[in-house]
């Protein structure tokens, strides 16, 4: 079993019990019978709410796990979920990034902050600001799922933006080898994914892996790359969106999601234990030990007994176990069922707030953090005249970028060292003050229109004046 280079991110669908309230920060969407509509609809109707995510990586920081076209560029995909601007995606996308920008379906380049992140699940909220009413996406309720249901998955994969593929989901609760990752401290993250052979690639992490009614049930992170003389085709993983519900909340309130702490150990059950306990199956989690002074011995439970339901939903695995009890909200009053002498016993269990072993520094692109201020007297590129044979420009009266600074706007937006510069909005520019005068006619923040001419073709491009 193999990753591909950028998908390191582990994050996991084991079952959540249902929130205790309607949420404000995203619509829900209901369980319902798929529509008769087409793929083409399907994607029509979603596609605007999804962003290209791009920023740069923080110097030193070459070894990033985002996905990116160059060793300085983190590149992926995200989806509004608020017409506030919200915005999901993978944490490894954002990890240690800086300039962070998306753009929207609309052409639209937006300023993003981050507003919450969480590396455990790899999953992270993003801020933008718009002056103009944003399209959203549905939350779906990933648990109720089911193998085989038809899925599609929109992102930015290599580059080719908005791309839309088809598939199906292949399993739930896919476990995945946590040996098989280089990221130190992986024994912390989450192994549990929805499957799917609907095509995930390099730039789709943090897209939407929608249902057929438009509903969001995972966010996409990661595809299985297989052995060099056996490469793998169509495993793709989605982290299930009902574990990014269940986090939200703490993360737009203090920008982390704090784990709950019960003090019990567990582990599975193998057909050994089975038989020597007497279970009549092998589903739940045994408990192995309790801590002294913790919530679980405060709730009365015991090594031996083995959880089969946790506040509502049932607990198939030790994993499952794991999952829900450090993703349950502390202080919240819980109910939890385990088989004790063959008996059900049901107990009421209050998680404590985990203790924080080290205090992380602010993210660089958080969105607590004060913006730096922009540079209105720094261009993101220089020019010269240019001869007119070289220029083929009427009159010889032209512009020849000489400089374009190191992922700078104009550099996302294409321009070159060698470009020549016909016109800057609707005024022609023939010298390097014509340049300077045109670009004081727009404001710090707006987009920029500016034809240019390369290898004897003219063509638009747009970038954002800072």
């Amino acid at each position: 079993m193999r990753w591909a280079p950028v998908a390191v991110a582990i994050c996991s669908t084991a079952p959540l019990a249902a929130l205790a309230h309607e949420p404000t920060l995203w619509t829900a969407a209901a369980r319902q019978a798929h529509p008769a509509t087409g793929l083409a609809d399907l994607a029509e109707r979603t596609r605007g709410a999804v962003v290209h995510v791009r920023g740069e990586l923080v110097e030193g920081d070459s070894d990033s796990d985002g996905d990116g076209d160059s060793g300085r560029t983190s590149i992926g995909t995200g989806f509004i979920i608020n017409k506030d601007g919200y915005i999901l995606t993978n944490e490894h996308v954002v990890r240690r990034v800086v300039d962070l920008r998306g753009r929207l379906f609309d052409g639209r380049e937006l300023p993003a902050c981050v507003a919450g992140a969480d590396v455990a699940t790899d999953i992270a909220l993003l801020k933008v600001v718009s002056k103009r009413p944003l399209p959203v996406l549905a939350l779906g309720d990933s648990t109720a799922v089911r193998v085989g249901e038809p899925v599609i998955a929109i992102g930015n994969p290599y580059g080719f933006d908005y791309s839309v593929t088809a598939g199906i989901v292949s399993a739930k609760d896919r476990v995945v080898d946590r040996s098989t990752l280089r990221e130190a401290g992986s024994d912390d993250l989450y192994s549990f994914f929805i499957q799917t052979d609907a095509s995930i690639n390099l730039g789709n992490s943090g897209g939407p892996l929608i249902d057929p009614s438009g509903a969001v049930i995972g966010i996409n992170a990661a595809f299985w790359a297989g052995h060099p003389l056996q490469p793998a085709q169509g495993i793709g993983f989605a982290i299930p969106i009902n574990m990014a519900k269940a986090l939200l909340p703490r993360m737009i309130e203090t920008g982390v999601a704090r784990r709950a702490y019960l003090g019990v150990d567990a582990q599975p059950i193998d057909p050994a234990l089975e038989a020597a306990l007497k279970l009549n199956s092998g589903r739940g989690a045994l408990i192995a030990s309790i801590e002294k002074g913790s919530p679980a011995e405060a709730a009365g439970l015991e090594p031996g007994d083995v959880v089969v339901n946790w506040n509502g939903a049932d607990v198939a695995t030790s994993e499952d176990f794991k999952i829900d009890a450090q993703l349950s909200t502390p202080g919240a009053r819980l109910k939890i069922a385990v088989l004790r002498d063959g008996k059900r016993v049901t107990r009421e269990i209050v998680p404590r707030a985990a203790t924080v072993k080290d205090i992380a520094p602010p993210h660089p692109s958080s969105c607590s953090r004060a913006p730096e201020p922009l540079m209105a007297n720094v261009d993101d590129f220089d020019v010269q005249p240019t001869p007119a044979r070289a220029a083929r420009v009427p009159a010889g009266r032209s512009v020849t970028v000489t400089r374009v600074t190191d992922h700078s706007a104009a550099a996302q937006a294409g321009l070159r060292v060698g470009d020549v510069v016909l016109r800057i909005g609707k005024t022609a520019v023939w010298t390097p003050a014509d340049v300077a005068e045109a670009l004081k006619q727009f404001k710090l923040g707006d987009p920029v229109p500016m034809l240019v001419r390369r290898s004897g073709f003219d063509f638009w491009m747009a970038f954002t004046r800072r």
